[in-house]
């Protein structure tokens, strides 16, 4: 894992929670949110340098996964956003595999091709894009070796 140092659980309950049920049993407890698949992605905060986890929806395509930065259809990013803007290489569990990855945001027509995605796996996205007053971002994770091996 290329993430290394102190993990600071989150000081909201339910993540905290569903994270530690998570993590203890490889992904089978705590693995849904409203019926839909859910992965942990864990991050280095931007400014503590602490590692951070929280749940997300599962978005993958092929072997590769998308995160949404809804925070639920507010009107800010949600705090991980920041966190992975400032250090893009992260961790998703997505049950028991752990990926080591990298994120980029995307824009323009892979945005939308990973919307279509994202709104089919979990519907509600299409209504937080419309109350959110915000362009939500989206970054798509590709595994760190196939990324390093690119350049």
């Amino acid at each position: 894992m290329p993430l290394k140092g102190e993990y600071e659980p989150s000081p909201t309950d339910y993540v905290r929670l569903q994270v530690e049920l998570y993590e203890l049993t490889d992904g089978a407890v705590g693995n849904t949110f409203k019926n839909r698949p859910v992965v942990i992605l864990t991050t280095k905060a931007a400014k503590s340098g602490k590692l951070r986890k929280n749940p997300l929806m599962r978005v993958e395509y092929d072997g590769t996964y998308a995160i949404v930065a809804s925070n639920g259809g507010g009107a800010k990013d949600p705090v991980w956003h920041r966190n992975v803007a400032a250090n893009p290489v992260v961790e998703l569990q997505d049950g028991p595999i752990k990926h080591d990855m990298r994120a980029r945001e995307v824009f323009g027509a892979e945005k939308d091709e990973w919307w279509a995605r994202a709104d089919a796996a979990y519907p509600e996205f299409a209504d937080y894009r419309k109350v959110a007053g915000r362009e939500i971002p989206v970054f798509v994770l590709e595994c760190v070796e196939y990324v390093e091996q690119k350049f």
